[in-house]
């Protein structure tokens, strides 16, 4: 029943779709292959996802749809690749997602089966069924927990009740899990699945078989989304039960409170006692922003608020026994401090964007002990240490337009991204140094911002402190151009292909001429170039670039980047971008014949 279908056309040429007993209205869906294609914008899609809690983000011109569920999981489609990603999971749709009018289509039946919405044909309309997705049961020692998720809010309600089994309903939902499952865990031997209802108003019937003499927690919700239930007895196996791990729980969130001020959001946290904190925030396109309160536990209701501003979507909830986490979903890869205090800890989204070389992880310890200011947000005031040189004049020119600086991404202290045995640091050396070679051997002069595996200011610095550093050789040289080479990487193995990244309006010829040569020579997917406030190509004076020549996260990319042939031709693709930019070096200055 839940195959492909073939979907049914309205008398306006579209079809009906109805979604828990109310009819949905998709007004950007277009026919493509054969199936239904949906555009990221049309607003029935936006409803439908402020009704999941999921998100959807994309920009102008870029290549990555990502949409994130409550979980959160991120559904990431490419525009041109007919592979998608569901969380870890590679699947193939049936066709490629494309652009029309600079709006990216993606799949439709793929999308909802991947936000767990089965597309079901019944009487001449289409059926957007939600599903119970996974009944997932973990346990340690005497304990287990048992964790039901659905593409909507479980509703649900005991049917019966006895020494040894228990039956719950499910509102509203389907299923395709197995009708029995023998379960291995404490205090539960066998789930039964039974799927009851119509097309349109499903239920599902599910029965919990209890090993002899276990006790159960009273069922619930977690976050108002999952059910969840607790069961304690005998272990499964024979081995010898371990203790249930202890959480070490010294603080409480005693309050929450939020504040949109003009160009700022702040949501203040209040805590009792003292507990360390570790922020992440993810790449863009991704723009989730999440930090982790340890050692407390979450004395105030758990929430799923829509936001303002810069802030789309927050989250706060009991991660785990021990741990708090507060989730930000942000329209861009928006500002955010962290500021502790002794009474908490305040985080301040603003809506200027951030830098994208800027460290994606930090921490501290809020409430008392708090390190208040610990983490400067702004360089030091001395400045001859800093070696902070002045911004780009808009007009350059180069003192050695002999002089190309290139500049091999990460180094020593900063590995960059590593997949199996392959470091970013060092693959981008290799290239950097055969890059050297051809260009020396072409007659221009070549400085490089680190010729082995070491930091070029200090090792373990701020990205600030080590971006600007390799800037300034190339300022201070008063070179004609800059090159940094990188490797990309993604949270799964969707993306493929090779990017060209510039900042100011002198950086274009130079990133189309290299992008250009470096396509019609490796044969990577062509990314594009594509304008970013990259760190280095926007504090560079001269024209500068940064390649990303493909991505390691990527299995086929990967086998390219391991390859010294493929290596070799990066460095020429480059050089002969970088020919077609400039021609020949100019002639060294009379004294110097």
């Amino acid at each position: 029943m839940l195959c492909a279908v073939q979907l049914p056309a309205s008398a306006q040429g579209r079809p009906i779709f109805w979604l828990l007993g109310h009819q949905v209205a998709f007004p950007n869906l277009v026919r493509q292959d054969g199936a239904y294609a949906i555009a990221v914008d049309d607003p029935g899609l936006k409803d439908l996802l402020n009704r999941l809690g999921a998100t959807v983000t994309w920009g102008p011109r870029e290549r990555y749809v990502l949409f994130t569920t409550a979980e959160p999981v991120i559904i990431s489609f490419a525009v041109g690749d007919p592979r998608y990603d569901v969380g870890p999971v590679t699947q193939q749709a049936g066709f490629a997602p494309f652009v029309r009018n600079g709006v990216p289509y993606v799949p439709f039946d793929e999308l909802m089966r991947a936000l767990d919405l089965a597309p079901v044909r019944y009487a001449g309309e289409i059926v957007l069924q939600p599903q119970l997705a996974a009944i997932d049961v973990r346990g340690t020692g005497s304990s287990s927990k048992l964790v039901a998720h659905a593409g909507i809010p479980l509703d649900y309600r005991v049917v019966s009740q006895s020494a040894d089994r228990i039956v719950l309903e499910f509102y509203g939902v389907a299923s395709t899990l197995e009708p029995r499952q023998i379960v291995q865990a404490a205090g539960l031997r066998e789930i039964g699945i039974r799927v009851a209802g119509d097309v349109r108003n499903p239920k599902t019937l599910v029965t919990l078989v209890m090993a002899p003499g276990s006790a159960h927690g009273p069922p619930g919700t977690d976050d108002q989304r999952d059910f969840v239930m607790s069961f304690a007895g005998a272990p499964a196996t024979l081995a010898a039960a371990s203790p249930e791990p202890t959480a070490t729980v010294s603080a409480a969130v005693t309050s929450l409170q939020t504040q949109a001020t003009g160009d700022t959001y702040t949501i203040t946290v209040g805590t009792s006692g003292s507990l360390a904190y570790e922020w992440h925030r993810l790449r863009p396109p991704d723009n989730r922003w999440w930090i982790n309160l340890h050692g407390a536990r979450l004395a105030v209701p758990p929430q799923n608020t829509t936001g303002s501003g810069p802030v789309q979507m927050f989250r706060i909830s009991q991660n785990d026994p021990n741990t708090v986490r507060l989730a930000l979903s942000l329209p861009a890869y928006e500002s955010v401090d962290v500021q502790p205090n002794p009474n908490g800890l305040a985080i301040i989204v603003g809506t200027q964007l951030a830098d994208e070389a800027a460290p994606h992880d930090g921490g501290g310890i809020a409430g008392a002990g708090a390190q208040v200011g610990a983490v400067a947000a702004t360089p030091p005031a001395d400045l001859s240490e800093w070696k902070f040189g002045p911004h780009p004049a808009s007009v350059y020119v180069p003192t050695n337009p002999r002089l190309i600086v290139i500049d091999p991404g990460h180094g020593g202290s900063d590995a960059g991204a590593v997949r199996g045995d392959l470091e970013e640091k060092n693959l981008t050396l290799d290239m950097a140094l055969r890059l050297r070679d051809i260009l020396l051997a072409r007659g221009w002069q070549v400085k490089m911002t680190r010729t082995t595996d070491r930091d070029v200011y200090k090792p373990n610095d701020s990205a600030r402190a080590e971006l600007q550093a390799r800037d300034n050789i190339a300022n201070d040289a008063g070179a004609a151009m800059f090159v940094s080479i990188h490797v990309n990487s993604y949270i799964n193995a969707g993306p493929s292909g090779t990017t060209t990244y510039y900042s100011k309006p002198s950086d274009v010829p130079l990133a189309q001429a290299v992008e250009r040569r470096l396509i019609a020579e490796l044969g990577t997917r062509d990314d594009g170039t594509v304008k970013s406030r990259l760190y280095v190509t926007l504090h560079a004076h001269m024209p500068a670039i940064l390649v990303e020549t493909a991505f390691l996260s990527n299995p086929d990319d990967y086998k390219r980047l391991a390859s010294p042939a493929f290596r070799q031709k990066v460095a020429q693709a480059i050089a002969d971008g970088i020919g077609d930019y400039a021609g020949a070096p100019p002639p060294p200055p009379v004294g110097d014949r």
